[in-house]
């Protein structure tokens, strides 16, 4: 081990023994606690002296022998001018009582010569209170003491072993070693056949594996020799594993006040503090060897006392729960409310983990019929709402038959998350039957009452949110019978009449975000009505309590396809902001792919591929084995919107991730997992298999839509059949599908959505009626906010009118370059906001510019100056300069100035020619 911040002993040391005399002896004692370093000490001593000539003697007291050979000093000095003699002892105080003795007589007359005698003595040792050490340190001419470490020694110490820490994580390694330089020494040693990990985790790994042997025989030696309520002591105080009070200790040990005080003195002594628990790592290794040496009958008692003890001392309860967790509550009745009010808030505070451990600990100790079960199996299920939604369900479904009423059912109902109810078919409709809610969609609009609950208390506050609650989860779990949808529409319009306005109460916005969803969904609202609502009710539904599976995803589908525009950008990006303040890694992901399947039917789908690739990369690679990150049937808008962004963009990265992803599922149960695996599986698909794909593709279509998902703008699949027919040599069928696409967004009224598929009609068809279809589109879309499609209409019937002959061709492509312009700008701030590949449809092609040559062209564009696109590519001004002038060459463009216009229009046309059937345009 490295000797650090031990120079001003060495110091002393040094000038005693250059000051020695021609006849004397000089006595220097160190001493220190348990793993200070004395021994190192020593052996820097014996350094010294040898340099400086002198000849070195050691010895050590020894633990079982209790003795120490120390020889004839005297005989190697046959006169005063020979060399001096320095003589290390280390141990002192297991020298024995026959060594000590000669010790001090060798003191007493230590003869001719010169001799430095160095002794190093353990503090805390039991036999260092003994007479003879005593003595002799008594003797002492200079006493030098070995502290711990201050924290830039213990980072010395770890630099020493590769180990490069910031000042944060090193002061962490200091406080739970106090500084000694042992303790941080083991735990370097744990971590010597560790694989490497980050440099944050190393003490919670090193911690985490068992104390060396070395280690443990050294805490147990220092132990074993001292009375046994010392060790009885420190084993309770270990086992507590925190902070407390010396009384707490004294009852657990079962020693008495004098008893228990003598005992923590003797560990202080040692440099052990039993009520504060430091030096952590050291109780660490106590708790270990205690546990070894406790029989199990002891252990089960000593922890069932210690729970006990700390509940009636007020300690707090994740402390009295980790005992009863350990061995079982026994005969402490009051052990199970404790776990579940315990694990209530530990859920509050993050700690998901220990929270579900202590409630499953609860469940063990009732039999399966016991009604204690079923309060025990709702908590259990609350904190396992968002990160097991499959658990959560199955244990809901365990606790309803052990409730006593229907109202306990119901409430327990009501709290499950609102959109599982529509993503787990096979699972809702058992929990919607245990809760009396059959009958809740047929009850008055206003009653406000829950099915099933009393007279008495249809009138309570408790009640009146039940009705709705229950009713929003009834019409989300049967989306697939028409008669819904009119109903549906009709509770809408009587709940809010005005479209611009809403219910005050959380639970009736809930369920009219529910109504607003079914309408939409089924086509039964328009476009207009649907985004007046959607807007009234993002305004009242703060972002700050945004969810994967709360009403604000229906919300957020709603307005997105309804083309609210600015509201639902700025909620999500609220939503975002709170996402990340959460560290919520999986609601961030959430957030990213509904702001991008917003972004996308906003026509802004280079905003919209970004957010969907921060999505996908938010997330660990599934190759590395299980993981949470696998998209299942309840992340349905999700999988939407990211599928939407993959094959509208055409980009195969996205694609890629999202397959691996969806195969990871349990299920790809849902219409929208379904569809969006077989839709993605289409680019890997051999020319002779795509028949069947296609069939298979259109009869799950069917099934989506028999199950209620008939809007062809939120689930555009018949839009994306279209390109494979062509394929495939069927132009009947895929017109067949525009047209009752066209039909069914004509009732829809959205202007984005109908321009759009009038655009894909105008460009399969031929003739005057593909240009009445087009100008059709370009009349639709010029009352939308969509700019892209209105630029790829813009093209496509700007082409198709050049190609009849028609006048008025130049100033619709003119039009449609202003908007390429315009919408390159943003395709371009996107692809150089990260250095990597340019992503499908980049327009390298046009021009025939290479990839280094594109990003300077977009950074010039963008308005950036030489240096900067130097600076941002890693290559000089001078190399810059020397692209800019090829690029003038090859676009044929009179300098800057003519520069950036062409190449943002560039970046326009590639955003034009990106989505479906617009390379036809």
């Amino acid at each position: 081990m490295r000797l650090l911040e031990r120079e001003q002993g060495l110091d002393t040391v040094r000038r005693a023994l250059d000051g020695m005399e021609a006849d004397g002896t000089v006595l220097t004692a160190v001493t220190g606690t348990p793993g200070t370093g004395r021994s190192v000490f020593l052996d820097a001593v014996a350094a010294h002296a040898e340099q400086a000539g002198c000849v070195v003697r050691r010895a050590r007291g020894s633990r079982l022998a209790r003795g120490l050979f120390l020889g004839d000093p005297a005989a190697p000095l046959p006169d005063p001018t020979a060399r001096p003699l320095v003589l290390l002892v280390d141990d002192l105080q297991w020298a024995g009582e026959h060594a000590l003795s000669a010790l001090s007589a060798l003191l007493a007359d230590p003869g001719r010569g010169r001799l430095f005698l160095v002794v190093a003595v353990c503090e805390g040792e039991f036999a260092t209170e003994t007479s003879g050490v005593q003595d002799v340190l008594h003797r002492a001419d200079h006493v030098v003491r070995t502290g711990p470490l201050g924290p830039e020694g213990v980072g010395a110490l770890l630099g020493g072993h590769g180990h490069v820490l910031s000042d944060g994580q090193v002061r962490a390694w200091h406080r739970a070693t106090e500084g000694n330089p042992a303790l941080v020494a083991s735990l370097l040693e744990r971590l010597d056949h560790a694989e490497r990990p980050a440099r944050a985790r190393l003490l919670d790994l090193a911690r985490a594996r068992p104390a060396p042997w070395r280690l443990r025989s050294r805490v147990a030696a220092a132990l074993t020799a001292h009375p046994d309520s010392v060790g009885r002591l420190a084993a309770c105080a270990a086992l507590l594993g925190g902070q407390a009070q010396t009384h707490v200790l004294a009852r657990l040990a079962e020693l008495d006040p004098g008893e228990a005080d003598r005992a923590a003195g003797a560990l202080a002594s040692l440099g052990w503090a039993a009520d504060r628990w430091t030096p952590p790592v050291l109780w660490d290794c106590v708790r270990e060897a205690a546990e070894e040496g406790v029989e199990l009958t002891d252990r089960v008692r000593l922890h069932r006392r210690a729970a006990e003890l700390l509940y009636v001392a007020g300690e707090p309860a994740e402390r009295v729960v980790r005992h009863v967790m350990e061995v079982g509550p026994g005969d402490w009745t009051g052990a199970a409310g404790l776990l579940r009010d315990t694990a209530c808030e530990l859920w509050r505070l993050g700690d998901d983990a220990l929270a579900v451990r202590g409630l499953r600990r609860a469940l063990r100790e009732f039999p399966p019929d016991s009604p204690r079960r079923g309060d025990l199996l709702t908590a259990l299920a609350d904190v396992e709402r968002e990160a097991d939604t499959s658990a959560m369900l199955r244990h809901v479904g365990q606790a309803l038959p052990l409730l006593g009423t229907v109202e306990e059912r119901a409430a327990v109902v009501s709290c499950v998350p609102l959109t599982l109810f529509l993503s787990a078919p096979h699972a809702v409709p058992e929990l919607l039957e245990l809760a009396g809610a059959a009958r809740a969609r047929r009850l008055p609009a206003a009653a406000g009452t829950g099915a099933g609950t009393s007279a008495t208390a249809a009138g309570t506050p408790r009640a009146r949110h039940l009705g709705p609650r229950l009713e929003a989860r009834v019409r989300l779990a049967g989306p697939g019978d028409p008669a819904a949808h009119d109903d549906a529409v009709e509770r809408l319009r009587s709940l809010a009449p005005d479209p611009d306005a809403g219910p005050d109460d959380a639970a009736l916005r809930e369920l009219a975000a529910v109504l607003v969803f079914a309408g939409t969904h089924s086509g039964r609202l328009r476009a207009d009505e649907i985004a007046r609502r959607t807007r009234w009710l993002l305004e009242h539904e703060p972002a700050s309590a945004v969810s994967r599976y709360a009403a604000c995803a229906l919300t957020i589908a709603c307005a997105a396809v309804a083309e609210t525009g600015e509201p639902a950008d700025c909620w999500l990006d609220m939503a975002l902001e709170t996402a990340r303040g959460r560290g919520d890694r999986l609601l961030r992901t959430a957030v990213l792919s509904w702001r991008a399947l917003t972004a996308l039917h906003a026509g802004r789908s280079a905003d919209a591929r970004a957010d969907a690739r921060r999505a996908c990369a938010a997330s660990r690679d599934p190759g590395q084995g299980p993981s949470v990150d696998a998209l299942e049937d309840h992340d349905w808008l999700s999988v939407l919107g990211l599928t939407s962004v993959a094959v509208e963009t055409g980009d195969a990265w996205l694609a890629e991730r999202l397959r691996d992803r969806l195969v990871q599922g349990p299920g790809a149960g849902q219409p929208v997992c379904r569809l969006a695996l077989r839709v993605l599986r289409i680019p890997l698909t051999p020319e002779r298999e795509l028949p069947v794909v296609l069939a298979d593709l259109q009869d799950a279509a069917r099934r989506a839509e028999a199950a209620g998902w008939c809007n062809p703008v939120l689930f555009p699949v018949d839009l994306w059949c279209v390109p494979l027919l062509l394929r495939l040599g069927d132009p009947e069928a895929a017109l067949r599908l525009l047209a009752d696409s066209c039909d069914r967004a004509r009732r829809f009224g959205a202007p984005g959505a109908l321009g759009r598929i009038l655009r894909m009609w105008g460009t399969v068809v031929r003739g005057r009626y593909a240009l009445s279809l087009l100008s059709e589109s370009v009349a639709v879309l010029r009352t939308s906010s969509n700019q892209l499609e209105l630029g790829r209409s813009l093209t496509a019937y700007g082409n198709r009118m050049r190609a009849a002959g028609r006048p008025g061709a130049d100033e619709v492509l003119a039009e449609a370059d202003r908007i390429a312009e315009t919408t390159g700008e943003a395709v371009l701030g996107r692809w150089t906001e990260v250095r990597q590949p340019l992503p499908p449809g980049a327009p390298v092609a046009c021009g025939n510019l290479s990839d280094t040559e594109w990003r300077v062209a977009s950074l010039v564009a963008l308005g950036h100056t030489n240096q900067d696109a130097a600076d941002a590519l890693g290559v000089t001004r001078r190399a810059v300069e020397k692209i800019l002038t090829r690029l003038y060459q090859r676009l044929d463009v009179d300098g800057r100035s003519g520069l950036v216009p062409a190449v943002r229009r560039m970046a326009g046309r590639a955003a034009f020619g990106a989505g479906v059937l617009a390379d036809r345009l």
